[in-house]
C-alpha cells in the first residue's frame, strides 16, 4: 500500500510532462439512435491529440465470459453443464480480442466504455500507449498468452488517438472492426425474441415494445422515455392498481430527508412527518434521491403553470409523495433501526423521476448481442495469436 501511495504522488512538472488526460470525454445520450449513452468531447482536440488513455486488464481466455446450464451433479447438486453454452456475459461487448486469439483486453478508464462505433466515420482510432510505462509494459507485446495468464497485476495500454479534429460536444467514434460490424448485422437479420418461458429472469414479459409507452407491465419502458414525457400526469399508488407502471423502472424522488424544522423538533421516537417540498433547501441532485410513491395529484395555480417554460414548469400538477425508509435512532444509548414515513406535499415534476431497475434492460434477454471489439492485424501481437499453429505465428 505504501508504494502504491508513493507511486501516485507526483509534482506539477512531472505530471505536465508524463500526465494523460481522462476527462476530455464524458458520457452523454448518442447520436446513434437505439444505442444508448455515447462519449462526447469536453474540449476540442486536434488531429493527432489523445481522445483518452485506455488502461487494459487482460483476462487470458475468452471462454471465462461463457454462461452455462445446470444440471445434477454426482453428489445431487447443481454443476455446471459444460456441453450446453447458454450465453455469454456482458462485459465481452466491453473488450478488445482477435479471432484467433482466447485473449481478451478489458478497459476500464473514465468513460471510454461509452465510445461507440462506426465503420466508416469514426474520429478516433486506437494505438497501444506511448510515454506510459507505469501502466503499459511494452515488452509483454512479445510474450505469450500463458506468460499474460501468470501476470496478476494490469500492465498494458492502449490509447485512443483523434483522426481529426474533434469539437467541444461531438460525439467519438472508434472501428470495433468490420468482424464486429458483420456480426451485429447477421444478429440484426436473424434476431427472434425468446419466448417468455425460455427467457432469463422472465425480461420477455416485459421487453415487447407497444406504442403507449406509459402503458402498464404487459408493455416494456425505459426510465429515458419516462422521465421525457412532461405531458402526462404521473399516476398515484390508486391510480397504479389497475394502470402499472412496468416491472422495469421504479419511481424516485430528489428530496432531502431530514434537514428542515419538524424533524428538529419531534421526538426522538417519531415515526411519522410531514411537511411541503423546498426548491432551495431540496436540491434536485443524485445523492438526494429517495424511492417514493404519489398519494396525491394536485392541478397546479394558474400563476405556477408557465407552458413556455422547460424543466417541468409545463407541466401542470403538482404532487404529494410519500416516502418510507428505515432509519438508525438512538434510544436509552442504543441504535435501533425504526421505520419512518415521510409524507411531502408540492413537489414539481422534476423532481419526480423514474430509474431503470438492474438487469431489466433488453441488453439482458436471452441471446442478446455479445462480441468483443476486434483489434487489427497490424496492431494485434502475433505472439498472442495462440489459436493460429506456433509455426505461423513466430513466421
Amino acid at each position: 500500500m505504501t508504494v502504491e501511495e508513493e507511486n501516485s504522488i507526483r509534482d506539477m512538472e512531472y505530471l505536465k510532462e508524463h500526465g494523460k488526460c481522462v476527462d476530455n470525454i464524458v458520457p452523454g445520450t448518442s447520436t446513434i439512435p437505439h444505442a444508448g449513452r455515447g462519449a462526447f468531447a469536453t474540449r476540442f482536440i486536434p488531429k493527432g491529440g489523445l481522445v483518452s488513455p485506455v488502461p487494459l486488464v487482460h483476462i487470458a481466455d475468452k471462454t471465462t465470459t461463457y454462461m452455462y446450464d445446470e444440471m445434477i451433479g454426482p453428489h445431487g447438486n447443481l454443476v455446471r453443464n459444460t456441453s450446453e453454452i447458454v450465453g455469454k456475459q456482458i462485459i465481452l461487448n466491453y473488450c478488445f480480442g482477435h479471432p484467433n486469439s482466447t485473449l481478451l483486453l478489458f478497459p476500464y478508464s473514465s468513460n471510454v466504455a461509452y465510445v461507440n462505433h462506426h465503420l466508416t466515420e469514426y474520429n478516433a482510432e486506437i494505438r497501444w500507449a506511448t510515454d506510459f510505462d507505469f501502466f503499459h509494459k511494452q515488452e509483454w507485446l512479445d510474450k505469450s498468452v500463458d506468460f499474460l495468464e501468470k501476470e496478476w497485476t494490469a500492465g498494458l495500454a492502449l490509447e485512443f488517438i483523434a483522426t481529426r479534429d474533434i469539437q467541444p460536444g461531438e460525439e467519438v467514434f472508434i472501428n470495433y472492426g468490420e468482424e464486429w460490424q458483420r456480426a451485429w448485422d447477421a444478429h440484426v437479420e436473424n434476431w427472434i425474441p425468446p419466448s417468455k418461458d425460455s427467457d432469463f429472469n422472465n425480461l420477455t414479459l416485459f421487453t415487447d415494445v407497444v406504442e403507449d409507452k406509459t402503458r402498464g407491465r404487459a408493455g416494456y419502458a425505459r426510465a429515458e422515455d419516462l422521465n421525457d414525457d412532461v405531458e402526462s400526469p404521473i399516476r398515484t399508488v390508486t391510480e397504479q392498481k389497475t394502470i402499472p407502471y412496468p416491472f422495469s423502472v421504479e419511481m424516485i424522488c430528489q428530496v432531502k430527508i431530514g434537514h428542515m424544522e419538524p424533524y428538529y423538533s419531534a421526538p426522538i421516537t417519531a415515526p411519522f412527518f410531514r411537511r411541503e417540498w423546498d426548491e432551495e433547501e431540496d436540491p434536485q441532485t443524485p445523492e438526494t434521491f429517495e424511492k417514493c410513491d404519489i398519494i396525491e395529484r394536485f392541478v397546479k395555480e394558474e400563476e405556477d403553470y408557465d407552458p413556455d417554460e422547460e424543466d417541468g414548469g409545463e407541466h401542470e400538477y403538482y404532487y404529494t409523495i410519500r416516502i418510507e425508509r428505515a432509519a438508525k435512532r438512538t434510544l436509552e444509548y442504543d441504535n435501533v433501526l425504526a421505520l419512518e414515513t415521510h409524507v411531502i406535499t408540492g413537489v414539481p415534476w422534476s423532481a419526480i423521476r423514474f430509474k431503470n431497475i438492474a438487469y431489466t434492460s433488453d441488453v439482458f434477454l436471452k441471446k442478446a448481442f455479445r462480441h468483443e471489439m476486434i483489434l487489427p492485424d497490424d496492431l494485434f501481437p502475433r505472439a498472442w495469436m495462440n489459436l493460429i499453429p506456433r509455426e505461423e505465428r513466430e513466421s
